[in-house]
């Protein structure tokens, strides 16, 4: 894999570690209480081999105040020539690893970094170094040049088994920056078919021959009965199609699903906000997440079966779109009115859905940036499900991975508000507001009696300006949870 090396230090080499990565950001983490800043472990370490006392250099810093967020720099002299030291703010306690890891993030390294954040907290070697890998994401105007690469250098003394937990690191990393990389993307430069052949370029870099990738063309979508996404792709001169992944193995099935709009303009209902159009190159963050969770768990060593479907599709008005009324059907004969075509997500989806449930799998999971994620904000994902004990699994598995989510309760009276005369279901209500409950409520009635979630990241997958830790634009949000689920234990 290209960009990002990750390696591990104990705190008695820090000397050695800034000699052999000249230039690099050193990392500190500081506390704020009532008396003040002041340092912890890191802080120690740091200043006897740079004998500096951090705690003042911080006090004398007139917006650092040591919150998390907080963050200041100063030129130190090191063992090998100057230093430049980062200090980030912590709060008032390391509550979690997660802490450890926004500040990682929002440490702004663009360049080597030598980090002690680490030493804040027993086994958070994890979290701070996919934080910093992460961090050091930029975007590629060309996708295809070769990543700068960038060396992550933990301090750490509490993990003996550090190599397998920098390797997944570094491959978690690796897939989260894919994610952000196709979600910024200009829509003129990431049409459908380019969209589907970045999934099977990724597939052959990160896990060769692990996964099997397919293209359904047109005419294979017709054969399949995906009228929803034909309807939804039928207004743009681009084809829509839908990618397959498929990793092999005995046992149950695990399956997923994801919105893969390259460009949604809200077809014939356009988008009444002018703001908003210039971000909807998003709406196929949920597909590029699932993508880049199945290919990353396989190079992990997932235990398959495993298979995704990412319907993908331009949401354009012309005289061939999908118009309000239209009814279009799904596999298995299942049919939907189409009330509104700014509610293309779910329609898609349910292609998708439909399909998958009829193989029976254990566990079904489908994301799409439909709504506002059922208003819990750019921190969480919202999902929604059947099954309990899956949504436990899933927002369990977003804590361990550093990837929140927060679970939301469904009630079998919503489905009255999708109510149609033409068709089984409609995809938007008439007599109250659309919401993420109502979207979920529309989908559920495509899965029968398999256990499913649904994920809304349409609060969290792309951000309109800064929220910390992230700088405004794509976070990658939930691949690195949907890796989490896929290569645990089954629930």
């Amino acid at each position: 894999m290209s960009g990002t090396s990750i390696n591990r230090w104990p705190s008695h080499d820090l000397a050695r570690a800034l000699e052999r990565n000249p230039g690099a950001d050193l990392v500190v983490g500081m506390f704020s209480g009532p008396d003040g800043v002041h340092g912890g472990r890191g802080s120690a370490v740091v200043g006897d081999v740079l004998g500096a006392e951090l705690g003042a250099i911080a006090a004398a810093s007139p917006d650092f105040d040591g919150r998390r967020a907080a963050r200041c720099t100063a030129v130190l002299t090191g063992p090998a020539g100057p230093v430049r030291v980062v200090l980030v703010g912590l709060g008032r306690r390391v509550d979690t690893a997660y802490d450890l890891f926004e500040a990682a993030v929002a440490s702004g390294n663009a360049r080597a970094v030598v980090s002690t954040l680490a030493l804040e907290a027993k086994g958070a070697l994890d979290a701070v170094a996919q934080g910093h890998a992460i961090g050091a994401w930029r975007y590629q105007r060309d996708p295809h040049a070769p990543a700068t690469p960038v060396a992550v250098e933990v301090v750490d003394d509490s993990q003996p088994d550090s190599d397998s937990i920098l390797a997944r690191a570094a491959t978690v990393a690796r897939a989260t920056g894919w994610v952000r990389q196709l979600v910024e993307m200009p829509p003129n430069s990431l049409r459908p078919n380019d969209f589907a052949s970045a999934i099977a370029e990724f597939a052959d870099e990160l896990a060769p021959g692990s996964v099997v990738v397919e293209t359904w063309d047109e005419a294979a979508l017709g054969q399949r009965g995906f009228g929803g996404t034909l309807g939804v792709g039928a207004g743009s001169v681009e084809a829509p199609l839908v990618v397959a992944l498929h990793i092999a193995g005995d046992g149950p099935l695990t399956a997923l699903a994801g919105k893969g709009i390259t460009f949604d303009s809200g077809g014939v209902n356009l988008k009444r906000n002018l703001g908003e159009l210039s971000w909807m190159k998003s709406d196929m963050a949920a597909a590029a997440s699932v993508a880049a969770a199945v290919i990353a768990a396989a190079r992990l060593g997932v235990p398959g079966p495993v298979t995704a479907l990412l319907p993908i599709a331009e949401n354009m008005p012309s005289g061939s779109a999908l118009r309000p009324g239209d009814v279009v059907s799904h596999p298995g004969g299942r049919t939907t009115e189409v009330l509104d075509t700014d509610s293309e997500g779910r329609v898609v989806l349910a292609d998708a859905l439909s399909w998958l449930a009829a193989l029976n799998p254990s566990r079904l999971i489908d994301v799409g940036t439909l709504t506002d994620s059922g208003g819990v904000g750019s921190a969480f994902w919202g999902c929604w499900g059947t099954s309990d004990e899956l949504a436990r699994a899933v927002v369990d598995a977003g804590r361990r991975a550093f990837d929140r989510g927060w679970a939301l309760p469904l009630h079998d009276s919503y489905v009255s508000l999708l109510s149609s005369r033409v068709a089984d279901i409609a995809n938007a209500p008439t007599a109250v507001p659309d919401s993420g409950q109502l979207a979920a409520t529309y989908l559920r009635t495509f899965v029968d009696d398999v256990p499913w979630v649904h994920i809304d990241n349409g609060s969290s997958a792309w951000l309109e300006g800064e929220a910390h830790p992230w700088p405004a634009g794509a976070t990658g949000t939930p691949v690195r949870a949907l890796i989490e689920l896929l290569t645990s234990p089954t629930y």
